[in-house]
């Protein structure tokens, strides 16, 4: 027989992980806009929670499940009718809670540094999944090799110092001959299912421009744009310029031409015909040129020629179309997309980001980004508010002792409570002599173990 109420349930250690960071930035009203809604059971509030503070138990859900009933609130039907909702828009879910994250971390941010958003997108395997949901043959620029799954289009806003995840996309194939799954969805252009689902086969710079309309002018926006070399053709940098940001980015060695002195060039030709810089200079050429393309208005822009460290003998090109800034604070700002990448290394690795469930809905596929996204942005808020010295890894493992400590306590509470009712029931004790033998046990407890008591 469980003693436990439905009352003392929502006292859950794992739900209690993340209810401060849930109220603080008041996050029932964006679930509440963004479409979810409690329509009959469990409220919705209480199963988003559930779904943030899981990671730092340390525990497969399916473990939980089978093994820890008293840690589950709910049933796992809840949880997976949960993420498979298909009328909820989890990628603005991220979107707004960026919104309410952000203005708390310029609140600690000097004038003088430079916020910036990154791009970049990474992998998601499924190699071994068959009908899942726009499940594509996708090609892995790392490793050099074709894998199965999804990839993920993310946009983080970035000070240099905290990281916050501010949109996202899953993406499918663009390709028909790569797409190994399609959708049985009832396609509805008035749904946002629909619109997802066409986001998924649309290119990563269509997507871009678009991510970048939506943030402007938000709590979220920043001056510059970050990428890599995958990006930086010269109808993209001017594509953004239109929109209203300055670009740095890295650029291909290719064919690619660009106006320098009134000449036609590729950047290889642009580095042969002038002088190098002698000595140990951070950088070995910086030139003025013009970013042109038949169907914009050019834009005068500066390329920084850096010594490649892996390989001395090449150099890598980066553009600013920013001309107030100098050599070394481009080269310091481009060092900032770096943090895409330690982004995605700790969703990854330490919040287990597309390792927890097995799903084939793409509805579920992207709520799951969603709530990874999430529990990233709560790591992010208190390492930089606390002036923490820890890495995320290390600040991870600090909430995960930290909901030991709480499960601790409530399972000393549950224990009390049954010697309560034991004495009631069998020893006959009236409720003011049980008061008193509760205080006296509670007195003689040693101090390290009271500490540890929340109730």
């Amino acid at each position: 027989m469980n003693i436990i109420s439905q009352e003392n349930k929502l006292n859950n250690p794992i739900i209690e992980c993340c209810a401060g960071f849930f109220k603080r930035f008041k996050m029932s009203a964006i679930l509440r806009k963004c479409g979810l809604t409690k329509k009959s059971g469990v409220i919705v509030n209480i199963v988003f929670l559930f779904l943030l503070g899981q990671v730092f138990e340390g525990k497969k859900f399916n473990t939980l499940n089978k093994h820890y009933t008293d840690k589950m609130p709910f049933g796992k039907d809840v949880v997976y009718r949960f993420i498979e909702q298909s009328n909820v828009n989890w990628e603005q879910i991220v979107f707004q809670a960026a919104n309410a994250v952000i203005p708390e971390i310029n609140k600690l941010t000097s004038e003088e540094r430079k916020t910036a958003l990154v791009f970049d997108d990474t992998t998601q395997y499924r190699n071994r999944s068959k009908k899942v949901e726009m499940l594509a043959r996708c090609f892995d620029h790392a490793e050099h090799k074709y894998y199965k799954g999804h990839s993920i289009l993310a946009m983080i806003w970035t000070d240099g110092q905290a990281t916050v995840p501010v949109d996202y996309r899953v993406l499918s194939a663009s390709d028909d001959k790569n797409l190994l799954e399609g959708s049985a969805f009832a396609e509805d252009n008035r749904t946002i299912a629909t619109k997802r689902r066409k986001d998924a086969r649309t290119g990563k710079p269509t997507l871009v421009l678009d991510m970048l309309r939506n943030v402007k002018g938000s709590q979220a926006d920043a001056r510059y744009v970050l990428f890599d070399s995958w990006f930086s053709h010269p109808v993209t940098v001017l594509s953004i310029c239109e929109i209203g940001y300055d670009v740095v980015a890295r650029l291909k060695n290719n064919t690619t031409k660009y106006s320098c002195n009134g000449e036609s060039l590729t950047l290889r030709e642009i580095f042969n015909k002038n002088r190098k810089r002698r000595g140990m200079s951070k950088y070995l050429l910086s030139v003025d040129i013009e970013v042109v393309h038949k169907e914009h208005e050019s834009v005068p822009a500066k390329v920084v020629f850096v010594r490649n460290k892996q390989k001395r003998n090449e150099w890598i090109a980066l553009i600013s179309t920013d001309m107030s800034l100098n050599e070394e604070e481009i080269i310091a700002l481009y060092g900032k997309r770096w943090d895409i990448e330690v982004f995605f290394k700790v969703c990854k690795s330490v919040l287990k980001l597309g390792k927890e469930f097995q799903c084939r809905s793409f509805d579920s596929t992207c709520a799951l980004v969603a709530v990874g996204f999430v529990r990233y942005m709560k790591l992010a808020i208190e390492n930089r508010e606390n002036r923490d010295e820890r890495s995320l890894g290390e600040l991870f493992v600090w909430c995960c002792k930290e909901l030991e400590d709480i499960s601790f306590s409530h399972v000393f509470e549950l224990m009390l409570e049954m010697f309560t009712k034991f004495m009631q029931d069998f020893m006959c004790l009236s409720k003011c002599a049980v008061d008193t033998a509760v205080e006296q046990f509670m007195a003689g407890i040693p101090s390290s173990i009271k500490g540890r008591l929340v109730f």
